[in-house]
């Protein structure tokens, strides 16, 4: 049958919003990220065993009758540094996450050429970049700050009466912190995943921004005495950053066995440095997001 014989009709089903074209990355990155049963496993673990051991916690050092049985009269304790302490385990987990997740993010839009064609659509650079990012970073908080709220609310049910109200300012503490972590390792994996190709180099530059440049800022601080060479630390950015937002800021230098005779990092600089890398991570991202593909021959 010729062409000009057929009858079309226009499309009349349901538009998605302009604001919510991005969350079609994010959906697609999710499922091609959960097709691997090593990658569901890994998650899972790192979603669920620290929730339930955090719980397990909380239960026994609430209950007297509990801590009787075990044996563990005043040993267990469930406050902010505990919370502290939980959150900074699974901020490692988080890096290895980001390690895993980062490197398949952009990469292979670059590789296969599709950036031409995602950005010809009515897709902006701030929306690609939004929709790669929330892939990682959805999986972040599911691991991170949404199961320290539910232990917070777990040990307010069960703790002592007004334990909830003399510590009500680490809902935001945890909220704030974890997403602070959460955008600069973002931005950091798409910068890589953007100008590395290999996935497997990809993944040993995550973990050499953060060892790498922290060992020679401990060469520095060590020469100089100073704090300076803290700033390429990006970790110890962040427990800074921690301390100060749980009211810790005293026990910095006692819960990480660094010198207490030498000035620890201030809370502004480490914040500034910490957003500097962020900005910097974005810089080198969209150096390489462009919406055009040169061939040669």
């Amino acid at each position: 049958m010729a062409v000009y014989k057929r009858s079309y009709s226009a499309y009349e089903g349901g538009h998605t919003l302009a604001a919510q074209r991005f969350f079609v990355l994010t959906r697609y990155g999710w499922s091609e990220l959960f097709k691997s049963r090593i990658f569901t496993t890994f998650y899972i673990a790192i979603a669920l065993i620290p929730f339930l051991i955090g719980a397990f916690y909380i239960y026994i050092a609430d209950t007297p009758a509990v801590q009787e049985l075990v044996q563990a009269q005043g040993f267990l304790q469930v406050n902010r540094m505990w919370f502290l302490g939980w959150l900074q385990v699974q901020g490692w987990f988080s890096l290895l996450l980001s390690a895993w997740v980062g490197p398949s993010l952009v990469s292979p839009d670059l590789t296969n050429g599709a950036l031409p064609l995602f950005l010809s659509r009515p897709l902006s650079r701030t929306q690609y970049v939004l929709g790669k990012s929330l892939v990682l970073a959805v999986l972040i908080s599911i691991i991170s700050w949404v199961p320290a709220l539910l232990l917070f609310a777990l040990q307010v049910s069960l703790g002592p009466s007004g334990w909830g109200a003399r510590n009500f300012s680490l809902i935001p503490a945890i909220i704030v912190s974890t997403l602070l972590w959460t955008a600069f390792l973002c931005a950091l994996s798409l910068a890589l995943s953007a100008w590395v190709r290999w996935r497997v180099v990809a993944t040993g530059l995550t973990f050499a921004v953060f060892f790498l440049p922290a060992g020679f800022g401990t060469a520095l601080n060590v020469v100089l005495s100073t704090w300076w060479g803290d700033l390429l630390n990006f970790w110890w950015l962040m427990v800074v950053i921690w301390h100060h937002l749980f009211g810790l800021a005293d026990r910095i230098g006692f819960s990480n066995s660094r010198p207490t005779s030498r000035e620890v990092t201030p809370l502004p600089a480490a914040i500034l440095a910490l957003c500097a890398a962020t900005g910097v991570c974005l810089l080198l991202l969209n150096q390489r997001l462009r919406a055009k593909e040169v061939v040669r021959g």
